[in-house]
């Protein structure tokens, strides 16, 4: 069994390596004919994948090169052609793959469709007679196709006056609002607050039912509680009463009046917590500083060591500064479509006090809402407009040792962390009504715990900012301007 069964295996095994090569030739063929097909197919996916590249970057650059045309406010299809060549040579280099042949525009009342191609020289296709690929993009821009709100919480505290930020700070909110009112053909589709905010926040006279042309405002609405017994509160429509503050009016329509010192010029307290952080409708106490029953400024070396200013330096710095001291100069500017009422106002910002930027936001929030104290927003569920909240301090939040919007200092127990706890739930709370929130750290010494709570504060981490010069700063209003600058890809 064994001999036979090792003659078949042997017959066997000649039999197939006969058939093995009757069949080679065939297999050989076969192989060779499949040979340009497997590197025509390797060769296809590797053009085809450098195509894909290619236009990725082409899609890119040709959606800078729109939106800057877009923002420039161009409506010379001629000049907006100029302004894509510019920004495609400048973000589309040809030292790359892929090379831009062509470009064209067309302007078709406020929409801006811009196409591009760009050829590719293949590397394995020309072997099938493709030497080049063209690749196409488009986009297409909606200029101005909705409203915009923002209301810009503006750090306006004593440490702005270090190397004149505030100056910058003036500039920069300037150049913000030029921005936003040059994207639109129609300024009522843009409204811009301003919430200078310091130891307090100026409500001016909007407070007393009254606007700056004196006539009625919120229906005559009071939100401002004028105390029984206090000579601050001796109102009268003369608005020279508001000595220092021009709320944007030329100064030479005022004329200054020393004995009017002494009378509110528009700061109000905070409520308690939480009401301090959520928008409501008031009614508010009037801000009026006092240095009675705080021993800061009586410890100290100088005062100490005078025996006038020992016995009597409540009676005389509240003489010398009066109830106004560190209430912001430049009061609330509700939304408004006026840009050079805005441009004026912002102009009036001048820097003191401590930093509350929990109560500046907290006034942000009321400007921006549709209800009462401030009425000029929108209404949350329009969808025709956006809101946006832009927020800004140069440091951290700090209490004063005398008097800031929460009364005098020694009589409460609220310190420079709860002033950060608050500033966190009016952000949410703002959130939570869909506003979009951008957040800005400027100058070099902020500190980490500050750069985080207003990076929190922001509605994406992608809309904080830090602007450690002066410089930066003015280049992040820009950014953030043009951002918002009703400006959107459609396609």
């Amino acid at each position: 069994m064994k001999k036979i069964f090792q003659k078949l295996l042997s017959k066997n095994v000649k039999n197939v390596t006969k058939f093995w090569c009757h069949q080679s030739g065939v297999v050989a063929v076969a192989f060779g004919i499949m040979i340009p097909a497997v590197i025509g197919a390797v060769g296809l996916s590797v053009d085809m994948s450098q195509a894909y590249l290619v236009r990725a970057r082409l899609s890119s650059a040709l959606d800078a090169a729109a939106l800057a045309a877009a923002a420039s406010g161009a409506d010379d299809e001629a000049v907006i052609q100029d302004r894509v060549d510019a920004f495609m040579e400048a973000n589309y280099p040809e030292n790359r793959i892929g090379t831009t042949v062509s470009t064209e525009v067309s302007l078709n009342g406020n929409e801006l469709t811009v196409t591009a191609t760009a050829r590719l020289d293949t590397s394995f296709m020309r072997i099938f007679g493709y030497n080049e690929i063209d690749v196409d993009a488009q986009t297409i821009v909606q200029r101005e196709v909705r409203g915009l709100e923002v209301v810009m919480v503006l750090d306006n505290t004593g440490s702005m006056n270090t190397n004149n930020n505030i100056g910058t700070l003036r500039a920069a909110t300037a150049n913000f609002v030029e921005i936003l009112f040059e994207s639109v053909s129609d300024p009522e589709l843009v409204r811009v607050g301003l919430v200078p905010y310091a130891s307090s926040v100026n409500v001016g006279p909007y407070g007393l039912g009254i606007d700056l042309d004196d006539n009625d405002y919120g229906d005559g609405n009071v939100f401002v509680e004028a105390p029984d017994d206090d000579e601050y509160s001796n109102y009268s429509s003369n608005l020279n009463q508001f000595t220092g503050n021009n709320y944007g009016i030329d100064e030479d329509d005022l004329e200054y009046d020393p004995s009017l010192k002494g009378q509110w010029h528009g700061c109000v307290l905070a409520e308690t917590s939480p009401l301090d952080t959520e928008d409501h409708n008031g009614p508010w106490e009037m801000y009026r500083h006092d240095y009675n029953g705080n021993n800061f400024y009586r410890n100290t070396n100088y005062y100490s060591s005078n025996s006038i200013y020992d016995s009597t330096y409540a009676e005389v710095f509240n003489a010398f500064y009066g109830p106004n001291r560190f209430c912001p100069v430049q009061p609330i500017v509700p939304l408004s479509s006026d840009e050079d009422f805005l441009l004026s106002s912002a102009a009036n910002m001048t820097a003191s006090g401590a930093t509350l930027g929990n109560f500046g936001m907290a006034w942000g929030y009321r400007v921006i809402s549709p209800q009462a104290p401030f009425t000029e927003g929108a209404d949350y569920e329009d969808d025709q407009w956006d809101k946006v909240a832009l927020v800004m301090t140069d440091g951290v939040n700090t209490m004063s040792n005398v008097y800031s919007a929460y009364g005098l200092s020694n009589e409460h127990n609220i310190d420079a962390g709860d002033l950060d706890d608050r500033f966190t739930d009016t952000c949410d709370n703002m959130k939570e009504e869909g506003i979009l929130i951008y957040a800005v750290t400027f100058d070099d010494g902020v500190d980490e715990d500050t750069k985080s709570l207003y990076r929190d504060c922001a509605t994406i981490p992608t809309n904080y900012h830090d602007a450690p010069t002066q410089d930066r700063l003015e280049e992040v209003f820009e950014q953030i301007a043009r951002e918002l600058s009703n400006l959107y890809i459609k396609q």
